[in-house]
Formats: structure tokens, sequence, C-alpha cells
């Protein structure tokens, strides 16, 4: 898709883009001259520690833990099966 910049080197996105007014787009211009738009979400900086390589790897890790899930129902089997989690039994 060819597009041209006006007098003040401002281009028009195409709305099929679904770029809205006011979303944050983070420019990047290549080694070889090509420029690349990439659209991203501001993240708060009181929310950035969930955003860290850490922070992520804990987050997969509790995702794929191996227990077998078990359907507890009564207060009796869930003690059961936290006490056999926490090696107390």
């Amino acid at each position: 898709m060819l597009v041209q910049t006006d007098t003040r080197r401002r281009i028009t996105l195409p709305p099929t883009l679904g770029i809205k007014p006011g979303d944050a787009l983070d420019l990047e211009v290549l080694e070889d001259g090509r420029i690349m738009l990439i659209p991203v979400e501001a993240i708060p900086r009181h929310q950035l520690w969930a955003w860290t390589t850490e922070t992520k790897e804990s987050i997969t890790a509790s995702l794929t833990d191996p227990r077998p899930s078990i359907a507890v129902k009564s207060a009796k089997q869930a003690d059961t099966v936290a006490k056999r989690w926490a090696g107390e039994d």
C-alpha cells in the first residue's frame, strides 16, 4: 500500500488497519531505512512488576503444575489434600 506524506511529513493510515485516533504506536527505524509502526498498549508503572522476565516465568511455571487436578467436595477432603501437598501426611 502506498501512502504519501503531507506538507508536515504526516501520513494517513487507512481505517482498515484498525488504528483509532489516540492509539499508541511504537515507531522503529530499521538499519535499512524501513519504518515500522507497532501498535502498543501503555502499562501503568505500578503494574510493570508483572511484566518482568522472572514474573512471566513464574506464572508460566505455575500454569504447568504437574500435580493432578482434584475436585474436593468437603472441607475434610480439602484439608487432606492440603496436608498431602504440604508434605504433612
